[in-house]
């Protein structure tokens, strides 16, 4: 197998784009990182970097795995946008789990402590706008967590979905409902039904005093 090294074909006509994708399975988990250039015919993609890990040997859940693949995602994209010095135009990254992205939409702190740690990391480094969906049969990370044979590396894994070179317009999207009933991993919140009374103490008077302290 080839993986040509340069990045930048030599005629482009705008600035490039970083597309980050996750995915997961039972068996492994991670990301892998595409860099667009447009150019006056059609737009090149090329492979940069990918990053993957086992999954755990202790039991742990597909959603639980998505996450930390979209956590890698993360990582991997603020990585490669600091260290190039001429810095893409706009960074996508893609999951094909709409409960992580409802995740990564929702308040961090109502939720579980593995899910809500992972995704404060990853809300404070990108924003919701960054996060995209893809369907699990365009995801090249999918071939990551998966497995793939080598003579079929020279596919999507090298040059990245073939939806990137049509217009933006075109590219996959989905609805995702915002409202998650009864998500398992969200804290069960309280309701205020109204506003409490707390009497003053008996022995002693707050006008009295300059400060509480």
């Amino acid at each position: 197998m080839k993986f040509p090294r340069s990045l930048k074909p030599s005629i482009t006509s705008g600035p490039s784009q970083l597309h980050v994708f996750a995915d997961a399975s039972i068996n492994a988990y991670g990301a892998v990182a595409h860099l667009l250039w447009p150019t006056p015919d059609v737009s090149e993609v090329h492979l940069i970097s990918a990053t993957a890990r086992v999954a755990p040997l202790r039991q742990s859940t597909i959603l639980h795995l998505e996450l930390m693949a979209a956590l890698m995602a993360s990582r991997l994209a603020k990585t490669i946008y600091e260290e190039f010095k001429e810095k893409p135009e706009s960074v996508e990254l893609w999951s094909d789990s709409k409960v992580v992205l409802h995740w990564l939409r929702s308040d961090s702190s109502l939720m579980k402590t593995f899910v809500g740690v992972r995704v404060t990391e990853i809300q404070s480094t990108w924003n919701e706008e960054h996060w995209r969906y893809v369907p699990i049969d365009l995801n090249p990370a999918d071939d990551l967590s998966r497995g793939l044979p080598t003579e079929e590396l020279n596919g999507q894994w090298m040059k990245g979905p073939t939806f990137l070179r049509i217009p933006r317009e075109e590219w996959p999207a989905e609805k995702l409902d915002t409202p998650m009933a009864n998500d398992p991993k969200m804290k069960n919140a309280k309701t205020p039904t109204g506003r409490s009374h707390c009497p003053e103490p008996r022995y002693f008077k707050a006008s009295t005093f300059s400060s509480w302290q």
